[in-house]
């Protein structure tokens, strides 16, 4: 959940939490302040001043996000689900962006990878992004890592890659060392 919808939601479970606190004292009558009397003149008082619809046309607009939100069900992890004689098994997509950052790694003159990772159905596509030396031969390189690549997911999951994409986004500039 992002910062602001916190503090939105902070404002907002407050604000009902003094509304339910006020609602629970009104029958007993105990303040001054939720009387009958009170909320008469506070109900004439907001006739005419339209910063009270604003107010609830913003709680309004909270409350569907809210609600929306919670209907909708965002899952940023997905997952292979294969059932074995024992149980489900279930493989995430960080799993799998694991795995083929440890492959990556072992292979020379590739650098600064970023990993996707999409799961369909019982399948596995791989997308990897990165940055190589100038002194590499990038068709080479690039085949050695999706051999490498599927054949190290397949290995360790026992599901088939159908895919391993790799985008070189540029060519790292030599260090160069002063004397």
């Amino acid at each position: 959940m992002k910062i602001l919808d916190r503090i939105i939601l902070t404002i907002y479970t407050f604000c009902l939490a003094l509304v339910s606190i006020l609602m629970i004292i009104f029958p007993f009558d105990l303040l001054e302040i939720v009387s009958i009397n009170t909320i008469e003149t506070y109900l004439k008082e907001i006739k005419g001043n339209y910063w009270y619809s604003i107010i609830g046309l913003a709680f309004l607009l909270v409350s569907v996000k809210f609600l929306i939100s919670g209907l909708i069900r965002t899952q940023k992890n997905k997952y292979i689900v294969r059932h074995t004689s024992l149980g489900e098994l279930r493989i995430s997509s960080k799993t799998v962006e694991g795995l083929t950052q440890s492959v990556v790694t072992r292979i020379e003159g590739i650098k600064d990878i970023d990993t996707i990772v999409n799961l369909s159905g019982e399948k596995i596509i791989i997308i990897i992004r990165g940055v190589v030396n100038t002194d590499i031969n990038i068709p080479e390189v690039s085949i050695n890592l999706q051999n490498k690549v599927k054949e190290h997911i397949e290995k360790c999951t026992g599901v088939e890659v159908s895919e391993v994409m790799v985008e070189i986004n540029n060519i790292s500039a030599p260090i160069k060392v002063s004397k």
